[in-house]
């Protein structure tokens, strides 16, 4: 019988309050058998170099794709920046293979996060990043990472399937209102230092194997 565990990880040592983050920078030691991120679980993704987690603020892009604008902010308590991960024929709780085609839907739209090339970032003009509420490739983005599995609290980087560009956060690129102080999220040719994301706060699924009696 496959018995599923959920953790839901505060982002500091015993305070409730914490459930969805907070911009504390002390975080629970990961207890074994948690330490990878899982299919379906629901997680934060923070920019390495600036702390700021992936959101998606609920606010249209003026140009381009005129789609779900996608943004970076130190706002670590908002439940905006919470992301389904799914993986394609993986159950529920299976480690994410580095290497692995996933899809990151927000919890809160459903919209997934998307990329093409058919249209600039705002700010910088990169390719641009939105929010899409269709399901199509450009939705995919292969998880890459220098161990077999993706680890929680490691960083990691994601290159879009269709584009093979890489997912970035400028912290130098800042919109105004009404999401002032968001940073600019976009896709750009190289995994570099702006490309590094960790998974930290969320919900987390582990698939156990127990006997049946």
């Amino acid at each position: 019988m496959h018995v599923y565990s959920v953790f839901v990880l505060l982002s500091a040592i015993g305070t409730c309050t914490a459930l969805f983050g907070s911009n504390s920078n002390v975080a629970p030691e990961l207890e074994k058998g948690w330490e990878h991120v899982t299919a379906g679980s629901t997680i934060k993704l923070s920019h390495v170099k600036s702390n700021a987690r992936l959101m998606m603020p609920q606010v249209s892009y003026g140009t381009g794709s005129q789609q779900q604008a996608i943004t970076a902010h130190l706002d670590a308590a908002a439940t905006k920046g919470l992301w389904r991960v799914e993986v394609k024929e993986s159950l529920r709780g299976q480690p994410v293979l580095c290497g692995a085609q996933i899809r990151l839907i927000n919890s809160d739209t459903d919209h997934g996060l998307h990329s093409h090339s058919a249209h600039k970032s705002p700010i910088s003009s990169n390719q641009e990043v939105s929010g899409y509420d269709g399901r199509d490739t450009g939705d995919l983005w292969t998880v890459e990472c220098s161990q077999e599995k993706w680890m929680r609290e490691t960083p990691v980087v994601f290159k879009h399937v269709d584009t093979s560009k890489y997912l970035l956060s400028l912290p130098n690129k800042k919109f105004g209102q009404p999401i002032s102080g968001h940073q600019e999220v976009c896709a750009g040719k190289n995994a570099d230092s702006n490309a590094q994301w960790m998974a930290l706060e969320g919900y987390y699924f582990s698939r156990r194997l127990n006997e049946a009696k």
